[in-house]
């Protein structure tokens, strides 16, 4: 991770999730809060979410939304 970007604390998470079986990962969000999101193989999954428990991580299930975003206009 660009040192610019980051700090200590999320780069021992980052190499904690690859060490379990992480395959790869993006930091999401800014202003001192946001996301660590990763690429997980199903079967590592638990061994990561783990990992990053004990380092005080939660993981957050989420969908991704293919349709894309809605409008609509009320009158």
């Amino acid at each position: 991770m660009a040192s610019k970007i980051t700090a200590p604390f999320i780069d021992e998470m980052y190499e904690t999730a690859l060490k379990r079986g992480a395959l790869g990962g993006k930091i999401l969000g800014a202003g001192g809060g946001g996301y660590l999101l990763l690429y997980v193989p199903f079967n590592k999954k638990q061994t990561v979410a783990k990992g990053l428990e004990l380092l005080g991580g939660r993981m957050v299930d989420f969908n991704f939304e293919f349709e894309g975003l809605r409008t609509w206009e009320v009158k």
